[in-house]
This record gives structure tokens, sequence and C-alpha cells, in this order.
């Protein structure tokens, strides 16, 4: 058994950071009236949102609740635990996401063929449900409101996408329960305490280091240390976790930053001989943000990322910067390891991104834009400010066809001006 599900929580109290939701969902099972209504579980990729849904669903089927908690003992509990409920039903909507689908999931309710007449949904990843899908479920939502005490139908949505939701859904479910990353140290007890029960060696920096690179997702920081110590004889060392996670990469991402030419190539393959272009895309995306935060003075980055090159990023590059994070965030959906190193080596010459003649890579900034077009208008006779600079002034349907374009151009001057303001310590 995996750690990752060996670990699941059973119970409330078991679950991390979610203090909040948890409060109320034990309310409203302790004050009988859970089944009143259905359930929105909102929240990022691997932050405990079925897990939640799950507790919740064995909390109202379970023949003795404790303070609105499950007790995992009783025959309702024990029958869900081991995947064997009749009053309980977990849908994955990634794979069955039609109406009709759906509806043979409804057509399966029997309220006469199991303890109780109640019965429990649990749809996985709802947002990819369809329309029509969802509208199928509108009926016996409703019917629920009406049902006698015993028999009642709940519907449990988990999501990452909430906003995808039909709002005649939501309006049928309790306020949405929003559920948040948790805290690195947080997670980083969470995991000591695995690896006390596992019999790991560890290092504490190293599960700090999961924790940080996992961003909050207790599964993943779980995988990890399943993965370290199965390679690693069971200790969990700081350049153990460092290989795994292939933080090294992270340090040829920041170098990408700051190199130029061939280095860029040579740095690209090295980079892409282990990490998939869809990855490196996203870390370079990243590491361009952190650097741009560290100019702006807006925090420091995580420990798993080169602060001193990054710094450098900045002082080399400027805001430059945000024209590279914006090539990398309006890349195709399918990218190739060709297009990673072109977009860098366009970024790194100063090749043109825009029609106006700004530079990527910072090699002209707005200032200078502005100057060179004074004295270009001077030439000519013409001491008409330049449309991009002037102040308010709409932009020059000759000179800019896109609005993007001078948005982008505002912000990055914005952001030198910002940076020039900001007290030197």
């Amino acid at each position: 058994m995996s750690l990752d599900t060996k670990y699941r929580p059973k119970n409330y109290e078991d679950v991390l950071g979610q203090s909040g939701s948890i409060k109320t969902l034990k309310g409203l099972v302790s004050e009988n009236a859970g089944w009143k209504q259905s359930y929105l579980f909102a929240g990022p990729f691997g932050s405990g949102k079925t897990t939640l849904g799950r507790i919740l669903a064995r909390a109202l089927i379970c023949e003795n609740p404790i303070d609105g908690e499950p007790c995992n003992k009783c025959s309702s509990c024990e029958s869900m635990l081991s995947g064997e409920s009749d009053a309980f039903i977990e849908v994955d909507a990634a794979t069955n996401s039609g109406k009709e689908d759906v509806k043979k999931v409804l057509s399966e309710i029997d309220y006469n063929a199991f303890s109780g007449r109640r019965k429990l949904y649990l749809f996985d990843e709802s947002h990819q449900l369809s329309t029509s899908a969802l509208d199928a479920l509108l009926k016996p939502m409703e019917d629920n409101r009406k049902g006698s005490e015993e028999k009642r139908l709940v519907c449990i949505f988990c999501t990452t996408e909430p906003e995808k939701m039909r709002a005649t859904v939501l309006s049928r479910c309790a306020p949405a329960f929003i559920i948040h990353h948790v805290d690195s140290e947080e997670i980083a007890d969470r995991l000591s305490w695995v690896c006390e029960q596992e019999s790991f060696e560890y290092d504490r920096e190293a599960l700090v280091l999961i924790a940080d690179f996992t961003e909050g997702h207790i599964r993943d920081a779980l995988k990890a240390i399943e993965g370290v110590a199965s390679s690693n004889s069971k200790k969990i060392t700081l350049e153990a976790v460092r290989s795994y996670l292939h933080v090294d990469r992270n340090d040829l991402i920041c170098k990408l930053l700051v190199s130029e030419g061939a280095d860029i190539l040579r740095i690209s393959d090295e980079v892409l001989s282990s990490t998939p272009v869809g990855i490196a895309f996203d870390r370079l995306l990243s590491a361009t943000m952190f650097s741009i935060g560290l100019g702006l003075g807006a925090g420091t980055p995580p420990p798993y990322w080169n602060k001193d090159i990054l710094s450098k990023a900045w002082e080399k590059k400027g805001e430059g910067l945000i024209h590279l994070a914006e090539a990398i965030s309006s890349k195709p959906r399918k990218s190739t390891e060709a297009l990673f190193k072109c977009e860098l080596l366009k970024w790194s010459k100063g090749v043109n991104f825009f029609s106006n003649g700004i530079m990527a890579g910072g090699s002209v900034s707005p200032q200078e834009e502005k100057k060179k077009e004074s004295k270009k208008n001077n030439e000519v006779g013409n001491s008409t400010p330049s449309p991009v600079n002037r102040k308010n002034a709409p932009p020059n349907k000759e000179t800019i066809e896109n609005t993007q374009e001078v948005s982008l151009m505002l912000f990055a001057s914005w952001v030198k001006n910002y940076k020039g303001s900001i007290p030197k310590k």
C-alpha cells in the first residue's frame, strides 16, 4: 500500500489546515442537518477535497457519530472504508461526464436496498460533468429537499474549477467549502510523524524542502517521501531529496535567465534531457516571476530556488523579464523543445516580440524608446511626443496595433519606476 493511501485521513482531526470548514461540517452532522443539502468542496489539486468529502459521507451514514465525526467502527463506517457500502457511490466525473452516465448512476438508486434508505454520491472532478449531466442531477437534488428524513439523497461535488459549475447546481448546495493549501511547516510536521511510523531516518531540512517543493500538496509530499526512501535505503537526507526532486534542474533554469547565445542552447539541452518540456516551461515562468519579485522587494523565493542567480537576473535583464513571462505564459498549448529554446534566444538577443519596436530582452526600455522617438521627431521638425509615452493618450494605430502591447510596455515602465522608488537599505 502506498504511503498516500495508507496515511489518508480517516477523521477530521487528521486533516491539516482546514479547521474552519471542519468546524462547520461537524456542526451540521451533530445537529442532524447534514442530510438536508448537497455540498461543494473547491480547492487546488492535492489539497484534500476528496478526502474531506469522504469523511463527511462517512459521518453522515455513521450509526454512532461522535461530535460530528465518523466512529469508523460501526458496520456502516466499516463497509464504506472497505469500499463495499451500498449507501455511498463515488463517481469519477473525468471519465463519467455525460448525461447518460449520470442517468445510469441515478437509475441505480434503490431507496429500499440499504439500511436507512439514504444514499450519498461523491462526484470527483465534478467541473468535468457536462451541462446535460448536471441538469440531470437538478431534479433529484430538488426532490431531496422535499423528501422525508428517511428518504434522502446527498450529492458531494469536488472540483478544482468551481467557476465551471452550473449556478443552478450550486444554488442547491451548501455554501462552498474552500480548501486551502497547507503551510509547509505543518506538512513537514506530518511528514516527520510518517517517517517515525515507517522507521525512516530523516533530516528536518529535507522534509521542509519536500513540503516547500510540493506547495501544500500533502499527497505529493507523501509520494516524494516514499520515492526517496525506496531509492536511498530508507534515509530521507537533503542530498537525496534534492536529487529526487531534480532541484539541480531549478539551478539550471535560473542560469538560463543570465545566459546568452550558445550557453542558452547548452543549458537548455541539459535541462530538457531530464525534464519534460511542459514542466520546463512552468519552472522557467516560476523562476522569472521570483526574479521579478526580488526586484520589486516582494519577498524571498522558496529555498529550492537560487536567490543569488535570480537577483542577478533582475539586475542584468530588468523589466525585460516581464516580456519573457508574457511570452512563456502565452505559449502554444503543445510545447516543444525547439519552442523552449527559441523563446529564450529571442528574449536574450532582444528580438522584437512586438510590432511597436519594444525589445523583449530589455535592450530597449520604455524610457529609451521615448528618447529615440523624441530625437526622431526633432529631426523631422515634429515635437509631438510619442503616443506611447504621452500620459493618458490613446495609442497611435499606425505604430501600435495591439492594446495589450501598450499595457505590457506601461507595466514594464511601472516596474522600473517602482523599483527606483524603493528606498535603498
